[in-house]
């Protein structure tokens, strides 16, 4: 416990830049939820669609080389890997590409949020969401493959780990034919090309958190204007409601359901209709929270740091953040479940004071 309060006590600037972002203007605060707190849940229609989702995060914790997941996939592909070094002396964590058939492979990677080495896994995480949601200045990289070819998609040549750090990310990729995209642990100077082909898939852990889902887009609208007359809140990434997202995992077949929806992007849309600005709340329900998100209205967006005045929050159950007072129209909340931090969380919004925290 004492850890986990010291990560969450370091400054945020040390960490990130600025948000590439900053066009809707919050004024975000720390609040006090408590566990009572009386709102209602919202109705909301939910469209799923989107990217095939491949999720690496069991073994977490690797003791062993080898492949960590696997699958051949094709068209437009999200991949969510976070693992952890738990052996004496380095590793070597790479993602790796290949074309085992025999017409040409195009690959282009569009999007992509990838942090480490680090020994603070909160802030591992919350650095590989400012990432990926503050695209602005990548640059989308391209490729083709022939026969028997590979690429590693981290550096190109993988990411070196000590003991007990951490490596997370999430990559957004577009193939034009079936490929094999492998996620393995080695050592330092293995070839990986030799070892992707020669190296055994390695068993999950006690948390099976691996495989592949497909639509991996979660679209929230609400169904009325929100009108501030009472609070009203609605729960995501929880087991509850709409549940996790559920696919196969592709080294064993087996059912695979994915605990957290790790890997999966929220886009909650609602109209603001009342006579008060209303209050738009982040509340971490399932304990310490650390990630980004992007609050959009009128075209215009904001990169938005959860939360922007810590590391992370939600040391209690009434720890939560207000982003801002929102005015009249429509907005959207685009934001991912963090590698590292706890669920569910909770969107709230109400009119009226906040007791501070």
């Amino acid at each position: 416990m004492f850890i986990k309060k010291l990560l969450c006590a370091l400054s945020l600037s040390a960490l990130f830049s600025s948000p590439a972002l900053a066009q809707v203007q919050l004024d975000q605060r720390d609040v006090s939820i408590p566990e009572d707190y009386p709102a209602e849940t919202v109705q909301a229609r939910l469209v799923t669609s989107g990217p095939t989702l491949l999720f690496s995060d069991s073994p977490e914790m690797v003791y062993h080389n080898g492949i960590l997941y696997r699958d051949t996939v094709q068209g437009k592909v999200r991949l969510f890997y976070h693992h952890v070094n738990a052996v004496p002396g380095t590793k070597k964590l790479a993602i790796v590409l290949k074309n085992d058939k025999m017409r040409p492979v195009n690959y282009k990677i569009l999007q992509q949020g990838i942090a480490g080495p680090g020994y603070n896994y909160m802030a591992v995480g919350k650095e590989s969401q400012h990432k990926y949601f503050a695209p602005k200045g990548q640059r989308q990289t391209s490729g083709s493959l022939g026969f028997g070819h590979s690429v590693e998609l981290l550096n190109g040549r993988g990411v070196l780990l000590d003991t007990n750090q951490l490596s997370t990310g999430t990559i957004d990729i577009e193939l034009d034919r079936p490929g094999q995209i492998s996620v393995f642990m080695c050592e330092p100077q293995a070839d990986l090309e030799l070892f992707n082909d020669s190296a055994m898939v390695q068993p999950m852990d006690e948390h099976p958190l691996r495989g592949t889902f497909a639509k991996s887009n979660w679209e929230y609208t609400l169904k009325k204007p929100l009108h501030g007359e009472k609070p009203v809140k609605l729960k995501l990434a929880g087991s509850d409601g709409e549940g996790y997202i559920k696919g196969v995992d592709a080294t064993t077949g087996l059912p695979a359901e994915n605990y957290g929806n790790y890997g999966v992007i929220y886009k909650v849309n609602f109209t603001v209709d009342g006579k008060r600005p209303v209050s738009f709340i982040v509340n971490p329900i399932g304990g310490y929270f650390a990630g980004y998100g992007i609050l959009v209205h009128k075209g215009k967006q904001q990169l938005v740091p959860l939360p922007d005045y810590d590391l992370c929050f939600g040391e209690t159950i009434e720890e939560a953040v207000e982003l801002g007072k929102l005015k009249n129209g429509q907005y959207s909340f685009i934001w991912s479940p963090p590698g590292a931090s706890n669920l569910p969380i909770e969107l709230i919004w109400q009119t009226g004071r906040i007791r501070r925290s």
